[in-house]
């Protein structure tokens, strides 16, 4: 009698025990009344009108603000913002609903990535949404996002209120970089290598060497080319002409804020077909490759170099070292090495 009363008594208070971590977990058997309704809902009726969309992770701000009909990053003097992706965002924003609560208990946030965003580190996001005249139209702290297992399309997002301890999954999913320069338009120049006419390379250390072609149908050919040498490939050579295909930059910094050192610099110049002509300098400055472009051209082309100038005369940007690395192309990276006897 004894033994069963005591299994009685454990039973209850395993039960009790459950119910105190769901508790605090934020699950509950009643049904509260947010669920289903919308997390923000005043964004969707004045998406039109916002202005600003402020972002604080892991201690980084990054400021979006709209310019006409397009989107600029603060942080980046005024660059233009992906504008694909901030749309994104804003309809991500105004779809979220909500799920289920979660845990009330801070000490449980990080498993949820929803701590302080302002914190050093903080894998959590801040969202703040404004319209005209800096009007708050929504505001959440951003978290784990949990992935539809069954692929169904119901992707949800741990989140919470700021000065709310309540968090919630809530359905609906955000695209958000780690960081500033995820935000960046990263689109810079697209000039496949089929209508590059001549690729001319200047080192750093001071060598040359200059892909040229006839017709476009032939491959390059290398001008500096010594008696004694081969080149190391055919693909060696056609390389280099192709750099700016698809070109996209990694981060941007304002021309006036960047000085160019005086040596250490290598240059590059294309010619196109059609009498477009590109230049790039290029130099490393803090592990990173940063560039700045000029065009010019003729008859059709002139239009396209004047756009692209206007574009991007205000800045350098950091590329990606593999493009970098053709940019900086050496006459000693273009031949064969000497066969060892």
């Amino acid at each position: 009698m004894q033994q069963k009363g005591l299994i009685a008594l454990l039973a209850v208070t395993a039960v009790a025990v459950v119910l105190a971590v769901v508790s605090s977990l934020g699950g509950t058997s009643r049904q509260n009344p947010l669920v289903g309704s919308a997390v923000l809902p005043d964004l969707a009726p004045h998406l039109a009108e916002i202005e600003r969309i402020g972002l604080v992770q892991g201690g980084q701000n990054t400021t979006l603000a709209r310019q006409g009909d397009s989107w600029v990053v603060e942080e980046r003097g005024g660059y233009p913002a992906d504008a694909e992706r901030v749309r994104h965002l804003l309809l991500g924003l105004a779809e979220l609903s909500y799920v289920e609560p979660k845990t009330a208990d801070a000490k449980y946030y990080s498993r949820l990535e929803l701590e302080d965003a302002a914190a050093k580190g903080a894998k959590s996001t801040l969202i703040t949404v404004a319209g005209a005249k800096g009007a708050l139209l929504g505001e959440i702290i951003a978290g784990k996002r949990k992935y539809d297992e069954l692929g169904g399309g119901n992707d949800g997002i741990y989140l919470r209120k700021p000065g709310d301890s309540q968090s919630w999954l809530a359905r609906g999913s955000l695209d958000l970089p780690p960081d500033t320069a995820g935000w960046l338009d990263k689109h810079l120049l697209d000039i496949p290598a089929a209508q590059v006419k001549e690729a001319a390379f200047l080192a750093a250390d001071g060598s040359k060497a200059t892909l040229i072609r006839d017709k476009p149908e032939n491959k390059f050919r290398l001008v500096e080319l010594p008696k004694d040498k081969k080149p190391k490939s055919d693909d060696a050579l056609q390389q280099p002409p192709g750099v700016l295909g698809a070109l996209e930059l990694t981060d941007v910094k304002s021309a006036k804020d960047f000085a160019f050192p005086a040596s250490g610099v290598a240059h590059a110049r294309f010619t196109t077909f059609d009498g477009l002509v590109v230049t790039v300098d290029i130099a490393d400055q803090d592990k990173t490759s940063w560039a700045r472009f000029g065009a010019t051209g003729t008859g059709s082309t002139a239009a396209e170099a004047q756009h692209f100038n206007d574009k991007v005369a205000p800045w350098v940007v950091a590329l990606p070292s593999y493009k970098a690395d053709l940019l900086k192309t050496k006459l000693a990276n273009l031949l064969a090495l000497p066969k060892l006897p």
